[in-house]
């Protein structure tokens, strides 16, 4: 029997030492509020199961799904779990999101301060394209910081084009598009951070600026992804950052010697795309972030058209690497990861425009 004991205890350990993040943008966005209540709330959705089949699949034991629509008594979220996901992840987490937030400006200039270009964040309605983590293990509640009110301005050496809004609207303008997640988990004795976001993609304004300084382009949807993907090179530096306050008064960073993953569809590709030069490189070369291999997948190689550069990385349908699951340098050791893309598998298609992104890491003490 005390061998059982001991063997029953070192597994444990060993599970609590492994860990396996996901993200997955799941395209479960609808025009309308009350929309994907309907959809999660009876157990036939072709999508939805799509979406569940692979995320049970990878059975991750942290995820996050991008543009989940948010509704405040995450009705949405409880019946996708309970007809879709049953018994598979105990802890969720979600909070408001900017996209379809009124701002009560005409920021698009078509003389109407009603539509969804002129939210704080693209939307056609309050909570659209918002975030959901869900966790296997417990989410300490207590220690989350949200910062979907944290304003533009206020980032250090913002790019925000300021003459391109109405003037009135540049001190309330918000960073996020969604919003800006700390949530820690628990997971054995660990204390692991999870950094989510989804930042505007860097499309649908006037072009892409390779020189900042110039005029023309404004490339206002550019600017702010880039600034959104900055935000958390800023966030994990040690120094104090008075200037970073949460939506629950706190001020500060993450602070030092701090386990954390940058998880999120980021929209933003490193070698493709109209983001800008600098934007992803901000998390790729940044000295707290772990330089692991890129995830890659079979699929990728035989739909990615081929004039892209590092075709096995993309993570998306439209041909760029968008979705990125990034650990920190102290307190893991890097396994293995991979984009879920089989090469025929008309599950993925059906299910979202984006591919899951997966990471296996161990929890170095």
């Amino acid at each position: 029997m005390n061998y059982l004991i001991v063997f029953f205890v070192l597994t444990l350990a060993l599970r609590a030492a492994e860990l396996r993040v996901a993200t997955f943008n799941v395209s479960m966005f609808r025009d309308h509020a009350g929309e994907l209540i309907q959809d999660c709330s009876s157990p036939g959705n072709s999508q939805l199961l799509a979406i569940a089949r692979i995320i049970r699949k990878i059975d991750a034991d942290v995820i996050l799904l991008n543009e989940f629509d948010y509704d405040p008594a995450e009705s949405a979220a409880q019946a996708f779990l309970k007809n879709y996901l049953p018994d598979l992840y105990p802890h969720h987490f979600s909070a408001p999101v900017n996209t379809g937030e009124p701002s009560g400006h005409d920021l698009n200039g078509d003389g109407d301060a009603n539509g969804p270009e002129d939210a704080f964040g693209y939307g056609k309605h309050p909570g659209q394209y918002g975030m959901l983590l869900l966790s296997k293990s417990p989410i300490l509640r207590q220690d989350v910081r949200t910062f979907q009110k944290f304003l533009w301005q206020d980032l250090p050496s913002a790019i925000m084009p300021s003459a391109h809004y109405p003037e009135s609207a540049c001190d309330q303008l918000r960073l996020s598009s969604k919003s800006h997640w700390d949530v820690p988990i628990k997971h054995g004795n660990a204390v692991i951070h999870l950094l989510c976001s989804h930042p505007t993609p860097p499309s649908f304004d006037d072009g892409r600026s390779l020189d900042l300084a110039a005029p023309k382009p404004v490339d206002w949807n550019g600017r702010r992804n880039a600034d959104e993907i900055r935000f958390w090179a800023e966030y994990i530096k040690p120094s104090e950052a008075p200037w970073l306050r949460d939506d629950q008064g706190k001020i500060g960073g993450l602070g030092a010697n701090k386990r954390f993953i940058i998880l999120g569809d980021l929209n933003a590709d490193p070698t493709d795309g109209d983001s800008l030069p600098s934007s992803i490189s901000a998390l790729l070369t940044h000295r707290l972030v772990m330089k692991c291999p890129s995830p890659i997948s079979d699929g990728a190689l035989l739909h990615v058209k081929k004039s892209m550069q590092h075709r096995d990385q993309k993570t998306a349908h439209f041909h760029l690497r968008c979705d990125y699951a990034l650990p920190s340098q102290w307190g893991f050791s890097y396994k293995k990861s991979a984009v879920h893309w089989p090469a025929d598998d008309p599950v993925v298609e059906k299910a979202s425009d984006h591919r899951l992104v997966w990471i296996d890491l161990t929890i170095r003490t």
